[in-house]
C-alpha cells in the first residue's frame, strides 16, 4: 500500500526539492529500465510467465514514477507563482482607485 504525505520546508529550500526530486525521479526510471530489461530476457529465454510478471512490477513502477513527476510538475508550477507573485507589486496597492459612476435623477 502507498500513501501520500505531505511536508514544510522553507520558500528558500524549493530549489534543493526540486533538484532531489528529480535525482529521486531519475533513480526510479533507472530501476524501471532494469525491470523491463529483465522482462525482455526472461522473454527471450522462454520464461513467459516471468517475464509477464517482470512487466507488471515495472508497469506499478511507472504508475509511481507518473505519480512522482504529477507532483514534480505542481511543485514547479506553484513555487513559479510564488516567485512571480513576489517580484511584481501588489496590483491592488499600485493601481490607481477606481471611480464608481454615479446617476442623477
Amino acid at each position: 500500500m502507498r500513501v501520500t504525505i505531505s511536508k514544510t520546508i522553507d520558500l528558500e529550500d524549493i530549489p534543493t526539492e526540486i533538484d532531489e526530486v528529480y535525482i529521486s525521479i531519475e533513480e526510479k526510471l533507472l530501476q524501471a529500465k532494469q525491470v523491463l530489461d529483465k522482462a525482455i530476457a526472461s522473454a527471450r529465454e522462454g520464461r513467459y510467465i516471468n517475464s509477464a510478471e517482470e512487466l507488471d512490477t515495472f508497469r506499478q513502477g511507472l504508475v509511481i514514477i507518473d505519480k512522482n513527476l504529477e507532483e514534480q510538475q505542481s511543485l514547479l508550477l506553484s513555487y513559479e507563482k510564488i516567485r512571480i507573485q513576489t517580484q511584481m507589486p501588489d496590483q491592488a496597492q499600485s493601481a490607481p482607485p477606481q471611480m464608481e459612476a454615479s446617476e442623477d435623477v
